[in-house]
């Protein structure tokens, strides 16, 4: 091989090597059976509950990429950080979170909630907020529950 072909074929596997591979995300469901994005729903739509406070959890992952920030990774970054506010309700005794809602911290100092997921993105790392409320339903009452 003479020195005009080698070049070339090193300058190939040198660009090669240096491209980022992508990040492989795992997929997080939400947990829909004890996180409610308003109210309960369901099997438990009208069942009796005591507030017991509010709730904060976040999540984070790596956005180093070169897709960057995307909606898909926001709202499976949510499903992430809406289990783990169940998870810290659940150390308090609660059964559920509702109104769970992505906050969102302005450059102006402002908090805005929202019932979407809502991310941030810093170039290395993207973040989503979550906070919701901490419910505890009340045992059902047999005597209401059953018709004579």
């Amino acid at each position: 091989m003479n020195p005009k072909q080698v070049f070339p074929a090193l300058f190939f596997l040198a660009a090669c090597a240096s491209v980022p591979e992508r990040t492989k995300h795992p997929h997080y469901s939400f947990p829909e059976k004890s996180v409610y994005l308003e109210l309960p729903s369901g099997l438990e739509e009208s069942r009796p509950y005591k507030v017991l406070g509010w709730v904060k959890a976040k999540a984070d992952w790596p956005t180093l990429d070169q897709d960057g920030y995307s909606q898909s990774l926001c709202r499976n970054y949510f499903n992430k950080a809406s289990a783990s506010l169940l998870k810290e309700a659940k150390k308090a005794g609660a059964d559920a979170v509702i109104q769970v809602r992505s906050v969102v911290f302005t450059l102006d100092g402002r908090t805005e909630e929202h019932a979407t997921p809502e991310c941030s993105d810093d170039g290395a790392v993207g973040e989503v907020l979550v906070r919701g409320i901490a419910i505890k339903f009340k045992p059902l009452d047999e005597s209401v529950a059953r018709p004579r």
